[in-house]
């Protein structure tokens, strides 16, 4: 929920944009198109009631539009501008009062005191909201001085900053401030509205908000009771003290100094989730474990090669390293036959001696057809009634029907298998038997059987079956897996995002990169060794040389880890930064860590001192924002920390504050809502939040006050 205090919808001073103008329709479709649900229309020196109203309507409960102006003050020495803002209740007397005191005025010459501002809108309980140090031109210290003492309601009093930055130190430390679009082009307001305050606690109204700033506790403990919570007893110290906390589906944030025991409430939470069945673990910054991280060395790394039509060629590699050749039928053999004399009388008769083998190969290659065909069906048939996505897609009958159709053709298909199957064994049992009884009858009648054939089929066939095994290894060899790319995060709005990138290559012989690893534990010179092999082998499939290839591959030292080409696999990670690689610093390694925690999907988030080697820009316009965006999704986040910016920005819902004195340790529980600290176990002794914090995490008022002479208030 976002609010946006300061917006224009007409060009009223001569040195406004015309850009400015907006009708009261595309004025509300330009908010409804953003987070925006709260906005002020805050005109230079004149309030348009029709306007304002027509604007009231089109919104309707999507979006809260506030009534206001924006006034030109005259100080004794200077100009500044303030806003009014008022509810909506009483919109036809402010815009009375706003027409009455500018009445003879034109918006650019238009100029009135803080004392009449006072006298003319105080009993409407309006907020002031002043233009402040760089916000130009801006009220004076002094000036916001006097309308905080005489407004009958001085915390309505708010400073107008600049930007989220200014905004945060300000509130950090007790300034009430916000910052608002003060938007010059409508055009760019979808762009600016992401850049808006977000509201911590959800704002009903222009009241509501108001008993917020009263810091009501009656309002606050109204809405923190509508927020998710729960109770948590835990035993974090070796005196075991019992400590209960109520934790909300929000931030959490558990600060002091030093050595009070900050982390052991955050182990003592993580143990408490685990004993009852989430698992959680603390996250510590520790810039060293990168690698390990992120898995630099890829040891929980996959790839299933199937995902880019890879083939594994565990076949093809089996075939080539088990091949042998293939004699062809030498001329003696049939010399021998027609030359030999006959002189056993039966062997003339025997005619079974010159019977030739039936032909296998056609018959293999139906039953390997209709094999894969029907395991692919019956695979298909088993995604289909797995899959809930496909339930989901089809209606029962299509469902049915589908199933239906598949099935049959399962057992058509296993049908046929079989057929082919039984076809093919009995050509074979066939062409064994007559193998047998050519050998038995040669023997028995010492008349060598002619020879079935001449070789020269099988023993070019053998060839053939090795080139297509050795092309298709290379095929898969020469195959391209995408690269993998991961935002890890910012490094900052000075250097941008980084990522990491994981990169595949096959082996093929000729890479020589030392960056790339291997993925299986097969070295790399034998996977080299093999790949160059192996196009040896496919370079002289017709040469007497072959089968030495062969046996050189076999050879390659332990080449019997290598059964799929995913044993030829490489791989390179690294992080990459405009294009380059780049090797992120210690911080920079604990910057990109923690957002890899907060990035995962989770939803209970430990963080021990998470702005470690972190610099305040980085965790004010990196984290902080991570931080908040969990938040809104309703995760638990716990925070150990010393940092103001993720202690008092982020405005946790729960505030755990330990401290150390004469009577020993103390835990403090309260939130920045409603200003207050109490103790744990005397809800007598309480403390104020504001001033706590700022010692705390700030070095107090003091120190505040010395880093504003070193850097300027200005």
């Amino acid at each position: 929920m976002k609010i946006d205090i300061h917006t224009h919808t007409r060009k009223c001073k001569t040195g406004d944009a015309l850009t400015r103008n907006i009708s009261a329709q595309d004025f509300c479709e330009a908010v409804l198109s953003t987070d925006v649900k709260i906005i002020g229309i805050t005109n230079h020196n004149v309030f348009d009631l029709d306007q304002y109203k027509e604007i009231l309507a089109r919104l309707g409960t999507e979006a809260q539009a506030w009534p206001g102006i924006e006034l030109d003050i005259q100080e004794e020495e200077s100009r500044g501008h303030l806003l009014v803002i008022v509810s909506p209740s009483v919109v036809d007397q402010f815009s009375s009062i706003v027409e009455r005191v500018t009445h003879g005025f034109t918006p650019d010459n238009f100029l009135i005191s803080i004392e009449d501002v006072l006298n003319a809108f105080d009993e409407l309980c309006p907020l002031y909201v002043a233009h402040y140090k760089q916000k130009k031109p801006n009220l004076s210290d002094e000036g916001i001085l006097a309308l905080q003492s005489r407004t009958r309601n001085p915390c309505f009093v708010i400073k107008e900053v600049a930007n989220a930055i200014s905004a945060g130190i300000y509130i950090s430390h007790g300034h009430a401030s916000i910052y608002g679009s003060d938007l010059h082009d409508w055009a760019e307001y979808k762009d600016i509205s992401r850049e808006l305050p977000d509201l911590r606690l959800p704002v009903e109204s222009f009241e509501h908000f108001c008993l917020l700033l009263k810091k009501d506790p009656t309002t606050i403990n109204t809405i923190l009771n509508k927020k998710t919570c729960e109770e948590l007893i835990l035993l974090p110290f070796e005196d075991s003290a019992i400590l209960k906390l109520k934790v909300y589906n929000d931030i959490n944030i558990i600060f002091g100094p030093k050595g009070t025991g900050k982390s052991c409430i955050l182990k003592a939470i993580a143990k408490s989730y685990s004993d009852n069945g989430i698992c959680t673990n603390v996250y510590v910054s520790a810039s060293d474990r990168l690698d390990e991280i992120f898995d630099t060395r890829g040891k929980n790394l996959t790839v299933n090669l199937n995902d880019f039509g890879i083939n594994y060629c565990t076949n093809e590699i089996k075939e080539i390293r088990e091949a042998a050749e293939v004699t062809v039928t030498s001329v003696s053999s049939y010399f021998a036959h027609f030359s030999a004399t006959t002189t056993n009388r039966n062997a003339k008769k025997i005619l079974l001696k010159d019977l030739k083998p039936e032909e296998e190969t056609s018959l293999r290659h139906q039953f390997s057809e209709t094999h894969e065909a029907r395991n692919k069906t019956y695979d298909f048939l088993q995604f289909l009634t797995s899959h809930q996505s496909i339930k989901e897609e089809l209606t029962e009958e299509e469902h049915g029907e589908l199933s239906q159709i598949l099935s049959d053709l399962v057992s058509r298909l296993s049908k046929r298998e079989w057929i082919h199957y039984s076809t093919w064994k009995e050509v074979c049992l066939l062409n064994s038997a007559i193998a047998a009884f050519r050998t038995e009858i040669a023997r028995k009648t010492g008349v060598p059987a002619k020879p079935s054939s001449t070789g020269f089929r099988d023993y070019a066939f053998n060839r053939i079956k090795i080139e297509i095994a050795a092309n298709e290894i290379i095929k898969s060899l020469s195959a391209q897996i995408p690269r993998l790319q991961e935002n890890v995060g910012s490094l900052g709005t000075n250097k941008g995002n980084l990522e990491y990138h994981t990169e595949f290559r096959f082996q093929t012989g000729a890479v020589t990169d030392s960056a790339f690893w291997s993925f299986s534990s097969v070295k790399k010179g034998t996977q080299k060794n093999f790949s160059k092999q192996i196009r040896q082998i496919a370079g002289c499939i017709y040469d007497d040389s072959l089968f030495r290839c062969i046996a050189d591959l076999n050879a390659i030292e332990e080449v019997e880890n290598i059964k799929t080409v995913q044993e030829l696999l490489l791989f390179n990670r690294r992080f990459m930064l405009d294009g380059s690689q780049y090797i992120p610093s210690s911080g920079e390694a604990s910057m990109v860590m923690l957002q890899k925690e907060l990035g995962a999907e989770k939803d209970i988030y430990i963080l021990d001192e998470p702005e470690r080697s972190l610099g305040n820009e980085y965790i004010n316009d990196v984290i902080v924002p991570l931080i908040k965006e969990r938040a809104r999704t309703g995760k638990k986040i716990f925070i150990s920390t010393h940092d103001a910016n993720i202690a008092v920005r982020t405005l946790p819902y729960s505030s755990v504050y330990r401290c150390h004195g004469k009577e020993g340790y103390t835990t403090y529980i309260g939130n920045p809502f409603s200003n207050n600290l109490i103790n744990a176990d005397n809800h007598h002794d309480q403390l104020d939040w504001k001033k706590v914090s700022m010692k705390t995490l700030e070095g107090g008022e003091e120190a505040f006050g010395e880093r504003g002479i070193i850097y300027g208030t200005d």
